[in-house]
């Protein structure tokens, strides 16, 4: 799904919304990847920053701390997250 100012959504949908796993692409070049229901963020998941050498562990969509690019790709692993491919950064 993409939305009209630049936004990618792949992942699980349900009654028109964002449900279950997924990756938002973020048009500023920010990648979120986590768990949604009924279009809402939802637990834990992470997010990549577009300079491709941050990112942050997030709550219900919410950054609550920054962590290492290693510790994302961790992270997305232990809960079963999809791992964006490419992440930011990559060449």
């Amino acid at each position: 799904y993409r939305s009209a100012n630049g936004d990618v959504y792949e992942g699980e949908w349900k009654a028109g919304e964002k449900e279950g796993h997924g990756v938002v692409r973020w048009a500023d070049g920010d990648v979120e990847s986590g768990f949604y229901k009924q279009g809402a963020d939802v637990g834990e998941g992470v997010k990549w920053m577009a300079d491709g050498r941050r990112a942050a562990r997030l709550r219900d969509g919410k950054p609550v701390e920054e962590i290492s690019l290693e510790e994302a790709r961790q992270t997305a692993e232990r809960l079963g997250l999809p791992l964006p491919s490419p992440l930011p950064g990559a060449a």
